[in-house]
């Protein structure tokens, strides 16, 4: 058997158009919900389904919480020059 290559979580880059490809298949999801036909997007049970979303949401909040507090931490290292008359 041929060896298979393990990607780890940090093999791929980000970009507006990947954020986009992502957004689009929570819109796809959403839509599907709210026309009554989840069974066309996914095999996931709604207990499955709204588990991983809550799990999506959680580290998505924890990654803006993140990034904010970093960005005030770098802000706080390097302080604004102000010229004072």
């Amino acid at each position: 058997m041929g060896q298979m290559q393990q990607l780890t979580n940090r093999n791929f880059l980000l970009t507006d158009a990947g954020m986009e490809a992502v957004f689009e298949v929570f819109d796809d999801l959403h839509d599907a919900v709210s026309e009554g036909q989840i069974d066309t997007v996914t095999a996931l049970n709604s207990r499955e389904l709204v588990g991983w979303l809550r799990e999506l949401v959680f580290t998505a909040q924890e990654t803006i919480e993140e990034i904010e507090k970093a960005h005030v931490l770098n802000a706080r290292q390097h302080p604004t020059l102000r010229l004072v008359k």
